[in-house]
């Protein structure tokens, strides 16, 4: 397995566990947005697939994961334009950058789902 996947790998485990806590402090907060958290259960289930399509080489899933990959990225990016009235405040600021870094996290791993050196790993 390459160094990159391996990276890949530990970065969407900890995107996991942190989406995991979050979802749980949304559920159990009733005043909260259920967007964030329905958003949450969507992007942990992507990643846990393309955990399973690197880890175990997954050819078949591979074109289906990017199409995933990408939906999700425009999921997270509505719930950023969704999240921009509250932009002025400090909870508003720092959702709107984790939902814009997350985006380009995502783009960045479809991107790397489509390079020569993964793709030479699924063969």
């Amino acid at each position: 397995m390459p160094k990159s996947a391996k990276i890949v790998l530990t970065i969407n485990s900890i995107l996991m566990i942190g989406l995991l806590i979050l979802a749980f402090q949304v559920y159990m907060n009733w005043q909260s947005e259920y967007f964030m958290a329905y958003l949450s259960a969507a992007i942990i289930g992507g990643l846990f697939l393309c955990q399973l399509v690197i880890m175990y080489k997954g050819r078949k899933l591979w074109n289906m994961l990017r199409a995933i990959l990408y939906i999700l990225a425009l999921l997270v990016a509505l719930f950023l334009v969704a999240s921009l009235a509250d932009l002025f405040t400090l909870a508003g600021f720092l959702k709107c950058l984790g939902s814009l870094l997350l985006v380009l996290y995502l783009i960045g791993l479809r991107g790397y789902l489509n390079a020569k050196e993964f793709l030479d790993y699924l063969r």
